[in-house]
């Protein structure tokens, strides 16, 4: 077991419940949820509905949700697939007839149903036990009265105004032509007389209401979207992507989410015997972030809405693959990446109850405030998930109507003898899959605290930005020089960033352990974690 390092935070500790979120007001209510009586399922709805309020761009009732959630009494893992469809209009033949390469990051075009709300109706029938009013009304209270904007929050908003042509975005989250400052209060009256329509209504005037009355006007003359498309929206239940990893059985969101790419990068991971190489050592972050390479390049060939094609998904998840994938993997030079062939923004929470129930849910309105786009009179951000379709017919997410997009979107649940160990989801974009095997494997192969699982500094593969190179790597300055420069050597183009980058994700994790309950938050956010 690692020594403890440079955690800013001590864990979390509980012995009843847990609740880690990522704003303290979210976590709060949680708690208070649990305390009550409510269920893991009850709290998972209270809490993201203030997250919605609290953080307007990453989450909320105009995003998509998906969860996996662990009950206690059959001792199984449940998914919850809340992703929204693309409109009935969602062609490539529309997209030229507008002028269009591609489907637009910002605006009308990129929105797709939102399927949050109809996820929260199904994870409160199977497993809630209080009124969705009672629930809502901690975010009534904060979108109403208002809370302290966060730094964060005001950074994203003042990010987001040089490109935001939307009159009510600009209406409510910059009023007077800037965005609030640090601790000023935030008001969103709108967003409040939507989630009292949702109390007292449900989620049929979201769908065909008179929610869903402004979003399909908003959406008639440059959307995708018809009135039609939001009132047949339903979410479903699934089996989740599993595999086993060191004794320990590692559960995923299924399809249309990269849950598959952690999955494949810990079997990849488990022929090697990582903990006995020292942690964020060169040689760590070599395995690692070679063995990311391969899992995103399967990621990028095979990810897609499993209702509109046949995808490998036994093939690729099978150890034999993950032998054969592992065999190109060189301990002293970093590798170009391809698929092989097996024959933005958002939040992530985690609660556990007193019955034992563990939810992990990811909910996201994808690029920070999503499409930046806001039916009058419903303060409803609408996400940009219709972004994620390509445009090149033979692949599998190309976009089409009624199809739903590729999601970086993910929730993680791990188990012992079918038993709880653990539940994980961050923020993070691309990064996601990547972030879940750098903390899952700081929890299961070095035996860090989540909390300091959580802190410790990771990597980041990728471009962000156009001009960047594929195979950019990011990573956080505390990892010591002379492992940089090792992984210079070994061909791998680093870049540095600040001790605790933003874009490295926020995450959130409950543990249980020796029979009691660890909770952990990001200092890369503004999360907290609390128990009892």
């Amino acid at each position: 077991m690692a020594d403890r390092g440079d955690s800013s935070r001590p864990v979390a500790l509980g012995s009843t419940a847990m609740v880690a979120a990522a704003h303290p007001l979210a976590t709060l209510t949680g708690v208070e949820v649990l305390k009550q009586g409510g269920t893991a399922a009850d709290a998972a709805v209270a809490v993201n509905a203030v997250l919605g309020v609290t953080q307007p761009h990453c989450c909320g009732v105009g995003g998509d949700i998906f969860c996996l959630y662990y009950e206690a009494a059959s001792r199984r893992v449940h998914f919850l697939n809340g992703a929204g469809r693309s409109g009935t209009r969602a062609t490539l033949g529309e997209l030229r007839r507008r002028g269009l390469s591609r489907v637009p990051t910002l605006g009308p075009g990129a929105v797709s149903a939102p399927g949050c709300v109809a996820g929260w109706a199904m994870l409160l029938e199977r497993f809630g036990t209080r009124p969705l009013a009672a629930l809502l009304a901690p975010a009534v209270h904060y979108a109403d009265a208002g809370f302290p904007t966060t730094r964060l929050l005001s950074h994203a908003i003042e990010d987001l105004l040089p490109a935001a042509a939307d009159p009510e975005w600009r209406r409510i989250f910059a009023p007077g032509g800037r965005a609030p400052r640090l601790a000023e209060r935030l008001r969103q009256p709108d967003l409040a007389e939507t989630l009292r329509l949702l109390a007292a209504e449900g989620p049929e005037s979201f769908y065909q209401g008179r929610i869903a009355h402004a979003i399909a006007s908003r959406l008639e003359s440059d959307g995708f979207l018809l009135p039609e498309d939001l009132a047949t929206h339903t979410a479903d239940w699934g089996e989740p992507l599993r595999t086993s990893y060191r004794g320990y059985t590692v559960y995923e969101t299924g399809l249309p989410t990269q849950g598959i790419a952690a999955l494949l990068a810990l079997n990849l991971l488990e022929g090697l015997d990582l903990g006995r190489i020292a942690l964020h050592s060169a040689e760590h972050l070599h395995a690692l972030i070679e063995m990311v390479k391969l899992a995103y390049a399967d990621r990028d060939r095979w990810v897609a809405d499993p209702a509109g094609a046949r995808l490998p998904v036994d093939g690729l998840l099978s150890k034999a693959y993950a032998v054969r994938r592992r065999g190109g993997f060189d301990l002293r030079k970093a590798q170009a990446y391809a698929a092989g062939d097996p024959a933005g923004d958002t939040t992530g929470f985690v609660v556990m109850d007193g019955r034992g129930d563990l939810v992990s849910v990811i909910q996201s309105l994808f690029h920070s405030f999503g499409s930046g786009v806001v039916p009058p009179g419903t303060g409803v951000v609408l996400h940009n998930r219709g972004s994620s379709f390509g445009t090149d017919p033979a692949h599998p997410n190309c976009l089409g109507p009624r199809k739903r997009p590729f999601h970086t979107l993910i929730a993680a649940v791990v188990t012992q003898d079918d038993r709880p160990v653990m539940g994980f989801a961050t923020m993070g974009a691309n990064g996601q899959a990547m972030f879940h095997v750098q903390v899952l494997t700081n929890v299961l192969d070095y035996g860090l605290d989540i909390q300091e699982a959580i802190e410790r500094p990771r990597f980041l593969l990728g471009p962000l930005t156009p001009d960047e190179p594929a195979d950019t790597v990011r990573i956080e300055s505390r990892v010591p020089g002379r492992a940089v420069a090792a992984l210079e050597r070994r061909g791998h183009r680093i870049r540095q960033e600040r001790a605790f980058y933003q874009k490295m994700g926020h995450a959130h994790g409950v543990v249980v352990r020796d029979g009691a309950l660890m909770g952990g938050a990001d200092p890369r956010g503004d999360g907290a974690a609390l128990g009892y």
